[in-house]
């Protein structure tokens, strides 16, 4: 396992409402040489949760990200949370591959240390409004996309790369990584941990926020969403994306939560209920 990475932030300044950081170059490295049979037996051939960490991969990629807030301390004035990011990895070294001998795998795809180095485009967008409607009383709505597209070199999005929905910071409804993709149900209805996850997600929520006393918040939610495939795998059937389809393929979700706002930190509790599967 190899990990290397170079950053440049630009921190916000006192009369800017932006932040940017760059990652001018990120590496991520895994080579697996040789494993028992039993161990793969044991852990890899059947759903697990490490399956996905027992697996090759090569990743360079290029990023950047930005965020703006016009949120404005000890003031009662609604606001808006907005960042993004673009990231891009695998095109170095595929135009050195051009150039240069590399090996290629039975897929055709060129390799690097014995694996084939990961190629694709990612862009990530949320935007987030705080309502205030009185001093203890606001709403809060989310809107978060994401696309992931692989090319070239690569037929899918790294693991570790890709989408899954469920969870607290999404669809809460459902537990993390058990929603989609699109209207995949696993397998025998039970959860296959490496085959739900997706190359584009959509998160919406809104949610009302009560603060009852101090330091003390309660919450009242509706989520909404889903994450789905560019392309059409036959490991999950109905995760691709189509047009005519994706719309009945978003799920909802209600609930309710508990906030313990202590500025620098903020406890969290939410009961979720699926209300569309």
């Amino acid at each position: 396992i190899a990990n290397a990475g170079l950053y440049y932030t630009i921190p916000r300044k006192p009369a800017s409402r932006w932040t940017h950081r760059f990652n001018l170059i990120d590496i991520s490295y895994i080579y697996l040489p040789w494993m028992s049979e039993q161990f793969k037996t044991d852990f890899i051939d059947r759903a697990s949760v490490l399956k996905a960490s027992y697996e090759d991969h090569f990743i360079l990629d290029w990023s950047y990200s930005g965020q703006f807030t016009n949120q404005r301390k000890n003031s009662n004035r609604s606001y808006i949370k907005f960042n993004y990011s673009v990231e891009t990895a695998g095109n170095f070294l595929y135009g050195m591959a051009r150039l240069f001998p590399f090996k290629q795998n039975d897929d055709g795809a060129y390799t690097l240390w014995h694996i084939p180095f990961a190629q694709y485009a990612k862009g990530d967008v949320n935007f987030v409004f705080h309502h205030i409607m009185a001093p203890q009383h606001q709403l809060v709505y989310h809107v978060g996309l994401g696309v992931a597209v692989p090319y070239l070199n690569a037929s899918t999005i790294p693991f570790e790369k890709r989408y899954f929905s469920g969870g607290a910071n999404s669809v809460r409804g459902w537990q993390a990584r058990t929603l989609g993709p699109g209207g995949f149900h696993g397998q025998g209805n039970s959860m296959v941990y490496d085959l739900q996850a997706g190359d584009i997600r959509l998160d919406l929520n809104i949610e009302y926020r009560w603060r009852v006393w101090n330091f003390i918040e309660l919450a009242a939610f509706l989520d909404a969403g889903n994450i789905w495939t560019i392309r059409d795998y036959e490991q999950q059937p109905y995760g691709v994306f189509r047009w005519d389809e994706f719309y009945k393929q978003i799920a909802l979700s209600w609930g309710f939560g508990l906030r313990l706002d202590f500025s620098l930190l903020v406890l969290r509790l939410d009961f979720g209920v699926k209300l569309h599967d």
